[in-house]
């Protein structure tokens, strides 16, 4: 197998992963998809273009899961 036509394969099985992935959660539950996602390992325009929002919008929303995770343990 060529390797265009492999990275095009294993880009296709990540996919139907990460839709699997978010099949459970909200259509309106952006912050939590993007949370998902970038546990798995996807980068923020990866992310962006499952979501149907700008990297920027995803890179805002980690930075504010970071930031409210780093609350959570001063507690």
């Amino acid at each position: 197998m060529p390797t265009d036509e492999l990275k095009e394969t294993l880009d296709r099985i990540a996919k139907i992963l990460a839709g699997m992935l978010l099949k459970d959660i909200a259509d309106g539950d952006q912050k939590q998809k993007i949370k998902r996602l970038k546990q798995c390992g996807f980068d923020n325009q990866e992310i962006a273009t499952m979501v149907g929002t700008t990297a920027n919008t995803v890179k805002a929303t980690v930075h504010s899961l970071k930031k409210s995770k780093g609350k959570k343990k001063k507690r």
